[in-house]
């Protein structure tokens, strides 16, 4: 982060309201909240290691911060935090986040949404309070390799009640979503078009008559090619011993395929799509094939962004999962400002990073922050 990155940043938590006593502060208020950020950012877990990575970085701080006593110690860290309040962090990063989208939107055409479960954030078995697994939906950004939003499911219920809040809090005009199965509901596809945004989401069981349609469809539009007209997209991928064929194939829906699929149930339904794998590794060959609803009949554009959905889940839940071991988290119950509670920063080398506050004040799971790296100088910040 540059001084004058540093500086914008800054900005964004001025509306914070100090709850320390007037005339007996020894550091600035903007001064803890921007090191424990930074500090976040440079892996940092605990208010130690915030105090130790500030004294070892305090000469590039004192560029675009205070410091008029130096670096504050763990326990003003850990003491400030616990008395700001929750809401007011969430608007300041709210605002962050309003900056970011902005600056990734000529960027990113390609929006992905998917689940991830914090296993040991549930109950210990036996445990009076039977708390549920913390289950986060998230949107990826797949140029900008950036989650933008994150929302919690409820208790008892699942993504197909999360997703519509996390479509809504997104300008997603001109954009592509792509959805996985549970996420195949005509109520989420009519309010992708109403946000005029394309999606393709994947078909599977839980809509079995209509992947029954596809697949018949499919295979008669591969045995009368002249009347159905399919696109067809090839792609011959090898990495780390690994071969594998992707074959796209696109059906435009209209007058000669209403006897399988009737389009008007779906708004801004235009094609079906279907994705033949073939991967070859250790001379051992396996075929799977995929099924998607399309409202772009461009059979390019629906193999990028297919072959993309499964950027989440290789940039973001595996590194979060592997190298920073979040699926072993069990933080339940500190102050929702507690640093332990925003509890890792996920980067996978190029440039996504992220991070979650949750605000237990109001319910159990409601309120994250996210922040990107966009550049190795620049860091941005931004909350859901």
């Amino acid at each position: 982060m540059d001084a004058q990155a540093s500086r914008g940043v800054c900005g964004f938590f001025d509306d914070l309201d100090d709850p320390r006593v007037v005339g007996r502060c020894a550091h600035s208020l903007n001064d803890i909240v921007m090191i424990a950020l930074v500090a976040l950012l440079g892996d940092c877990d605990d208010w130690v290691e915030v105090e130790m990575f500030g004294q070892l970085h305090e000469a590039w701080f004192k560029r675009f911060l205070k410091l008029p006593n130096g670096i504050p110690s763990h326990d003003t860290f850990e003491r400030v935090f616990a008395r700001l309040c929750p809401k007011q962090m969430h608007r300041c990063f709210e605002r962050w986040m309003s900056q970011l989208c902005q600056a990734v939107t000529g960027e990113s055409k390609t929006i992905t949404i998917d689940g991830k479960t914090l296993r040991s954030s549930a109950s210990a078995r036996g445990s009076s309070d039977d708390q549920v697994p913390l289950h986060l939906v998230s949107a990826w950004a797949q140029e900008a390799k950036l989650v933008l939003a994150q929302v919690p499911c409820a208790e008892k219920s699942n993504e197909i009640t999360a997703i519509p809040q996390l479509i809504e809090m997104m300008e997603l005009r001109g954009c592509t979503v792509t959805l996985d199965a549970m996420g195949c509901q005509r109520a989420i596809a009519e309010q992708l078009h109403e946000k005029k945004a394309g999606y393709v989401m994947t078909l599977k069981g839980n809509q079995e008559t209509l992947h029954t349609q596809a697949m018949m469809l499919l295979a008669e539009a591969d045995d009368a090619p002249e009347r159905f007209n399919p696109a067809t997209h090839r792609t011959d991928e090898r990495a780390r011993g690994r071969h594998e064929v992707r074959t796209y194939t696109t059906v435009k829906l209209g007058p000669r395929t209403s006897h399988r699929i009737a389009r008007d149930y779906w708004s801004g339904l235009s094609a079906v799509g279907r994705v033949v794998s073939q991967r070859t590794v250790k001379g051992k060959t396996t075929i799977e094939t995929r099924y998607h609803l399309l409202s772009d009949v461009d059979v390019e554009r629906y193999a990028k962004a297919a072959r993309g959905h499964w950027g989440i889940e290789n940039s973001a839940h595996w590194v979060l999962d592997v190298a920073f071991l979040e699926h072993r988290l069990r933080q339940r119950t500190t102050h929702p400002c507690d640093l332990m509670r925003w509890p890792w920063v996920c980067v996978d080398g190029t440039a996504p990073a992220w991070a979650r506050c949750w605000d237990m004040s109001e319910s159990k799971h409601c309120s994250f922050v996210t922040a990107a790296r966009t550049t190795t100088q620049s860091w941005w910040w931004s909350a859901s």
